[in-house]
């Protein structure tokens, strides 16, 4: 009689029905994106993590010289490069399974060790990766320091963190082209139309100090101006290039910057992080686009993530209990 009581309510369930619960249950309470809660795109991004690439050591596994260059980057890394937004790794040129597209490169090398540095996002690229730099058979110590800062990647990251946008300019190898004109109008427009206003930064591509950034915006050693837009810790957009630098392109790439971030705009569809420096200390110089919001609005959203786990665990655990109820009811009877 105890046993039938106790299995009475248990009966007409389905073993179907509890499992359809089960699954059920998680998606009363989709996980939600991280810096999404009543914060702007520009302010979201400094809580999303940011774009890794990758450091690769390409040398056999028990080749002294390889494993040698792998550990004085890996110091360097948690000393000098700390803060840097790179993933060391070591790849087998002698591995069929390694993926060379994803260092950006077409094939193995013909020798090694070789350093490789591989950025990686398809907005970029219609390959996954895209090589950034590389060295042979290690990076320098004037390598190191390239790698490590710059100026103008210095100047970029203050002036993101007080800034909407940063506009980053290449002038062309030739003058006259007047993109510095419309960059600077457009900043200067943006700056009387938002609180933070917008900055503006130029770059060099001669000089070697800024190897790596203009690597990156794939600025050769001659060509058109490029201009990109910069946000957040350093989240580049798709640099402009010649004649696409128009006051009108630029304004499309800052407008999304001071809307509501939603997981269907979302800092990671604007951009690309450059490999720079960023730590907590710099989290600290950020002003928010809203006032107090950037912090209140993360506190706000790891409340409303930590309710709804608790919910969703207590629903799980109670239909854990009723669906490990029900198998034990089938052997009984």
């Amino acid at each position: 009689m105890t046993r039938s009581r106790l299995w009475k309510p248990l009966r007409g369930i389905s073993a179907g029905t509890l499992l359809g619960v089960l699954l059920l249950v998680p998606a009363m309470n989709p996980p939600q994106a991280a810096g999404c809660y009543n914060q702007t795109v520009r302010d979201a991004a400094f809580r999303y993590p940011r774009d890794m690439h990758r450091l690769a050591v390409v040398a056999g596994r028990e080749d002294p010289e390889g494993n040698a260059v792998y550990s004085r980057l890996e110091q360097w890394l948690h000393t000098s490069g700390r803060g840097l937004n790179l993933e060391l790794s070591l790849v087998d040129p002698e591995d069929p399974e390694v993926s060379w597209e994803e260092l950006g490169v077409p094939s193995a090398p013909p020798s090694w060790p070789v350093v490789v540095l591989a950025g990686g996002n398809s907005n970029w690229r219609s390959r996954p990766s895209f090589l950034i730099d590389h060295w042979e058979p290690e990076p320098s110590a004037a390598d190191l320091e390239v790698l490590a800062s710059s100026p103008a990647r210095e100047e970029i990251r203050s002036e993101a963190a007080r800034r909407l946008a940063v506009l980053v300019y290449v002038p062309a190898s030739d003058s006259g082209s007047g993109a510095l004109e419309v960059l600077e109008s457009v900043a200067r427009r943006w700056s009387a139309e938002e609180p933070l206003g917008v900055g503006l930064v130029q770059v060099d591509r001669k000089d070697q100090r800024e190897r790596l950034l203009l690597a990156f915006m794939g600025a050769a050693d001659a060509g058109p101006g490029l201009a990109a837009v910069v946000f957040g810790p350093g989240k580049m957009s798709v640099p402009l290039r010649g004649g696409e630098i128009t006051a009108e392109r630029l304004d499309r790439l800052i407008d999304p910057l001071s809307g509501d971030c939603t997981c269907l705009q979302s800092p990671y569809a604007l951009g690309v992080d450059i490999p720079m420096k960023w730590d907590e200390t710099h989290d600290r110089a950020v002003v928010a686009l809203r006032g107090e919001e950037l912090q209140t609005a993360s506190a706000s959203g790891s409340g409303r993530v930590l309710k709804a786990a608790a919910g969703t665990l207590g629903g799980l655990v109670l239909l854990v209990g009723l669906a490990t109820a029900w198998i034990m009811r089938r052997r009984l009877l």
